[in-house]
């Protein structure tokens, strides 16, 4: 089977083997004596639980970078109640905490990304031990790319091929893309079309980063790209935001052998007859689950699939924080999320 047609079944049925043969005794050498002694049976240690993290903003995102978790996937609560931030921007004109975006490094830190301002050619970039106290950055994205307006929506990951951390977001670039600019769809603060692409930068330190340049142009207006890593490859996410003159704004699937690409279009469209955005990725049960923000009727949703290409929403299900917008969801060990509980407790 090619990765560019994934099936997430085919994954699982291709881990179970892979543990099979690993778990099968070593046989033994010619000439090696035949004792007959009872196999002694290695015992592995007992998985520790655990919990889907989300991480997510409020209303403009003024008020910082806030966690809620749940047992089932389904049902989030705050981390605390009240809910306090775990981080509050002190970067960007307006201080914005928007779209944050968190994942655990191989450095054993917390590494988390967020648009820091809608018009800003920064990103927000910060890291912690413990996902209480952080250090904060600027990426430069998009400051040396001329007629750049933004730098939308990033996410973080790690790519373990080159060993370097990748960093992707959306941009308009004016002048670039011209075919899909349109003056009746959504504008920028001088009247400009908004018709953006996703571009990327690297680093292995996050003291140099490489020169921001073109990640994907799947040929159309996009936003909010998320990439989940499998054995298999890279499942990918995004939304089309076109608006005029038929508005989309609902959310595609693609596959890709690395994060830098290429990159082949799966399913066009994964959502329903609603606006979507936001998409955020974990494998459960043989499935991956994408959820998202249905921003336009201030609640979430949820999509599933086995194979990338047959969809069920499974919105009803969720029962989300009131007023949360969107972030990232990741799994992380329950003990580890009851000790943050206290400690956040105690810090407020």
């Amino acid at each position: 089977m090619s990765w560019l047609f994934f099936s997430v079944a085919a994954l699982v049925s291709a881990n179970a083997s892979a543990r099979a043969t690993q778990d099968q005794p070593k046989l033994q050498s010619e000439g090696q004596a035949q004792v007959q002694t009872p196999a002694k049976k290695q015992e592995r240690p007992p998985r520790q639980p655990r919990q889907y993290l989300l991480s997510y903003f409020i209303d403009n995102g003024q008020g910082g970078v806030f966690l809620a978790t749940s047992e089932d996937g389904f049902r989030f609560k705050p981390m605390l109640e009240p809910n306090v931030p775990i981080m509050q921007s002190e970067l960007g004109t307006d201080r914005l905490s928007r779209d944050p975006c968190i994942m655990f490094g191989p450095d054993r830190q917390w590494h988390m990304v967020w648009t820091s301002g809608w018009w800003e050619k920064t990103i927000g970039l910060a890291h912690s031990k413990d996902l209480l106290h952080w250090t904060q950055q600027f990426v430069p994205a998009m400051v040396d790319i001329p007629g750049a307006l933004n730098a939308w929506a990033p996410e973080i990951t790690f790519d373990r091929d080159t060993q370097k951390y990748v960093i992707f977001w959306s941009s308009t670039v004016k002048g670039r893309f011209a075919v899909t600019a349109r003056d009746d769809g959504d504008l920028g603060p001088e009247g400009e079309p908004l018709n953006h692409r996703y571009f990327f930068t690297t680093t292995t330190d996050f003291k140099t980063f490489s020169p921001s340049r073109l990640l994907w142009d799947p040929k159309f207006n996009c936003i909010d790209l998320s990439m989940h890593h499998t054995r298999e490859g890279w499942l990918v996410f995004g939304k089309n935001e076109t608006r005029a003159p038929q508005p989309a704004k609902y959310l595609f699937a693609a596959t890709a052998p690395s994060p830098f690409g290429p990159f082949h279009m799966v399913t066009r469209r994964i959502t329903g007859d609603y606006w979507a955005e936001g998409p955020t990725a974990v494998r459960v049960e043989g499935k991956v689950r994408v959820y998202f923000d249905r921003y336009t009727e201030g609640k979430w949703g949820a999509v599933e699939s086995t194979d990338m290409m047959n969809w069920t929403d499974v919105s009803d299900k969720l029962q989300m924080v009131p007023g949360a917008r969107h972030g990232s969801i990741i799994l992380v060990n329950k003990n580890f999320l009851d000790r943050l509980r206290e400690r956040l407790r105690s810090k407020h």
